[in-house]
């Protein structure tokens, strides 16, 4: 027993991140355990077999040096230096199109935004993001109670509705990321709560700024998570009937809540916006307008070379929603495609990160900021071409702002964080040390008993 406390002891040294430290040396110790019993099984006393299982290890400071080789933070200077471009590209397409001049006040301060965005991004990576995990549900209420309040006593409303409050909610898709692996191994009562925690940020979305879209997208999101959460086998419940079953909620509710909002909740004028994406002709003059430029605009412009008189209809459009379509329409097609492409590539980049994450938690955090980042793109860029009725949006690294740049980064950041601890933490729950405290003293009372 002695040589094998040594031979952890001097392994466990050669292991400078302390937080691999722990699981490596956990891995070890079950593996010379293993190891032991098949000595046993072969005939060997336990000592004898204890011994030999240590011995064929190796040495353990060479075998540390290699563990440390492994288990060890890695930066992911791709997605940094991607996210770098974007943000530069981003702000020379505000520049571009007419949103802002250069050397002009908003200028400078887009640039202070970009700035912060990148510290913050950078801060935010070398954290360490396993804290979602052990504190999600603190954190998850005192984010929706901060919510609520900020919208109630601070945001002001531009056309009825709380827009600066928007971009923030989606900060609940990697708590809701959280939630999710705590309830992991709870059955079905697991299930129901997490269930239960998609019901704040839909209703902060919906009644709280009010957005209709956003609580839709809110909902496909983390109900999106929680659908691949079931089918990893988190909650141990019957599968295929529990996903056919979410399913068929996840269609219905976002019917009946759609065509509810339309009935009782929605302004007079988001549901003429409706109304004129359903039928553009009769609307023309008015709701309708923006979609027949839109078609007007691409029925003219080239593969290479904006529209004729695009200038005028730029400034006529002008707005952040649609800062695509401006750059398509002054530059051609051509250059819309490479932006979307980019923009396209870094997500698809952090999407297989994700996916290949062997920590749950860290995949399903990745996998919720990358849902962010891709719905965004999508969704915006089925706007700026009419594909969609007109709403909100902001696509990442094309809109401006102090509360996209921010929002944005926090995403980026945790991406960046899931991405550099891959071979550092491993698959295990985690729990608050409180809570690790009140387990040990459980099972020490039940063992005494």
């Amino acid at each position: 027993m002695k040589r094998k406390e040594e031979f952890i002891q001097l392994l466990a040294d050669q292991i400078r991140c302390k937080r691999a430290r722990e699981d490596v040396v956990r891995e070890i110790e079950a593996h010379i355990s293993d190891q032991a019993q098949e000595y046993e099984a072969e005939g060997m006393t336990p000592e004898e077999a204890l011994a030999e299982a240590v011995e064929q290890m190796g040495d353990p400071v060479a075998v540390g040096v290699e563990l440390d080789r492994i288990h060890r933070p890695r930066m992911d200077w791709g997605m940094i230096v991607m996210a770098v471009l974007l943000s530069l590209g981003g702000l020379a397409v505000q520049c571009a199109i007419g949103n802002i001049a250069v050397g002009s006040a908003a200028f400078e301060r887009q640039c202070l935004f970009m700035g912060i965005g990148f510290c913050l991004m950078l801060g935010i990576c070398f954290l360490d993001y396993s804290f979602i995990g052990k504190y999600a549900k603190p954190l998850f209420i005192l984010y929706a109670a901060g919510g609520l309040f900020y919208m109630t006593q601070f945001s002001y409303t531009v056309n009825g509705m709380h827009r600066g409050a928007i971009l923030p909610l989606y900060l609940f898709v990697p708590l809701y990321a959280g939630i999710l692996y705590q309830y992991r191994k709870t059955g079905y009562a697991g299930l129901i709560k997490s269930i239960g925690f998609l019901i704040p940020p839909v209703w902060l979305a919906w009644f709280g700024i009010p957005s209709l879209s956003t609580a839709i997208q809110l909902f496909l999101i983390c109900g999106g998570m929680l659908l691949f959460a079931v089918a990893k086998g988190w909650f141990s419940v019957k599968r295929k009937q529990t996903i056919l079953a979410l399913i068929l909620v996840g269609v219905i509710l976002p019917l009946v809540g759609g065509a509810a909002g339309f009935a009782f909740w929605l302004a007079d004028f988001q549901k003429v916006r409706i109304l004129a994406f359903l039928n553009r002709g009769a609307y023309a003059g008015g709701a309708g307008y923006y979609y027949q430029q839109v078609a007007d605009v691409l029925s003219r412009v080239d593969w290479i070379g904006g529209a004729a008189n695009a200038e005028e209809i730029v400034s006529q459009t002008a707005r952040g929603e649609v800062s695509l379509f401006s750059l398509v329409a002054l530059y051609g097609s051509l250059v819309g495609f490479l932006v979307v492409f980019a923009i396209s590539a870094m997500v698809i980049h952090a999407f297989l990160v994700s996916m290949k994450q062997r920590n749950q938690l860290g995949l399903m955090v990745g996998m919720g900021c990358t849902l962010v980042l891709g719905v965004q793109t999508v969704i915006g860029t089925a706007v700026n071409f009419g594909c969609l009725p007109i709403t909100t949006v902001t696509i990442p690294f094309l809109t401006g702002g102090g509360t996209a740049a921010i929002v944005y980064s926090i995403l980026i950041g945790l991406l960046l964080s899931v991405s550099r601890n891959r071979d550092v933490l491993s698959d295990r729950l985690y729990r608050p040390k409180w809570r690790l405290r009140l387990e040990r003293t459980e099972g020490t009372k039940m063992t005494g008993e």
